[in-house]
């Protein structure tokens, strides 16, 4: 099983109930719904740009809290 994350996402709460509204609609838990929207969006930039390496990645300090 690959490892979790947990990480602070800060945005507007109109948009926040917007974006839950929506992952409602959509029968998805509020986490499932950004986690797909994140998804297509690395894979689309993936396609137009080449597959990336997260090994290579290098996360800015302090934004995980890895899950156990």
């Amino acid at each position: 099983m690959k490892n979790k994350v947990k990480f602070e996402l800060r945005l507007d709460e109109d948009m926040c109930r917007k974006a839950a509204a929506v992952a409602e609609h959509e029968g998805l838990t509020f986490n499932n719904y950004l986690v797909k929207l994140l998804r297509g969006s690395v894979s689309y930039h993936e396609r137009v740009h080449g597959r990336i390496d997260p090994n290579k990645i290098d996360l800015p300090e302090g934004i995980i809290e890895n899950e156990e």
